[in-house]
């Protein structure tokens, strides 16, 4: 009986505590962590000039441009907005036609390359890979060319033609639908599923977080291209998309007499939506980075 009872007084005695290792911080995170923290206050300095300067009245622009404004004027931001309104419907209806259509193309077309076997794939693949090789720049003049014979300058359907397909994008997303499983689309081939039918059934729904990533890049492209809007929208104010109505605002109130706050409250207001589309999607669009590196 006394056995018994020092077996269940030796089993009630509490276990001893784990000793727990000391962190070691290494002296290469420290710098590491140090670099990223400078790189951060870089990135950011821009927009907080931007924002506070957005505020000022042109004297304190031109007295102390880093400082926080000692007179707050919200009027700037009334006025900017009444100014790119109706850009921001334009380049709105630009950017939505170019996400959808440029997800729809490229994954189709990065489908086709890594789904489908035919003479000439490999060739024609690596045909697409040289123009990457291509500085934009330099394809500007055949681009406005084809446009401008298609009858389309001045249209909003010449901005978005030449800017759906990209290289870049087919070859991220065929690398991605590289690594999916061979496994459901032989299945789905038994079941008597046609490529179409693979392709939105399956592939898509797969590929979502890659396809976060292809839209993401697009609209961001689409929101800051100033160059091509402007050759082909020339002499169609009407028109205009974001980034060229910012900068013809900039060359009209960005000068001494009226300071640079309408075009910096202007800034503020069209930075927004990329922001909220990045808030939104980011988790999405980091995954999708992430998956598209492993399979490459």
């Amino acid at each position: 009986m006394e056995n018994e009872m020092t077996a269940s007084a030796e089993c009630a005695q509490p276990a001893p505590e784990k000793k727990k290792k000391p962190i070691r911080i290494r002296p290469a995170q420290i710098i590491l962590n140090a670099v990223t923290i400078i790189l951060l206050l870089f990135t950011l300095f821009p927009f907080y000039v931007m924002v506070i300067n957005a505020f000022k009245t042109p004297t304190q622009f031109l007295v102390d441009p880093l400082g926080l404004p000692t007179e707050w004027v919200f009027n700037y931001f009334r006025f900017a907005w009444e100014y790119v309104k109706s850009y921001f419907v334009n380049t709105i209806i630009i950017a939505a036609a170019e996400v959808v259509f440029a997800v729809i193309v490229n994954a189709a077309a990065a489908y086709g390359f890594s789904r489908f076997r035919f003479k000439g794939r490999d060739a024609l693949f690596m045909g697409i890979l040289a123009i990457m090789m291509i500085p934009g720049v330099l394809t500007l003049i055949p681009q406005y060319a084809l446009v401008h014979n298609m009858g389309l300058t001045g249209s909003l359907f010449g901005v978005i033609l030449p800017q759906i397909a990209s290289p870049f994008n087919i070859f991220l997303l065929k690398n991605f639908l590289q690594g999916l499983p061979q496994e459901v689309f032989e299945a789905a081939e038994i079941d008597g599923a046609s490529g179409v039918t693979k392709f939105f059934l399956f592939a898509v729904p797969l590929s979502k977080p890659i396809l976060f990533t292809v839209g993401l890049t697009t609209l961001m492209g689409c929101w800051n291209d100033l160059i091509w809007p402007r050759l082909i929208l020339l002499g169609h104010e009407d028109l205009y998309t974001i980034s060229v109505g910012i900068m013809e605002l900039t060359n009209m109130y960005g000068n001494e007499s009226f300071g640079m706050g309408v075009p910096l409250a202007a800034y503020c207001i069209v930075s927004i939506p990329l922001l909220v589309a990045f808030f939104c999607t980011s988790k999405q669009f980091i995954k999708g980075l992430s998956a598209g590196a492993i399979k490459m």
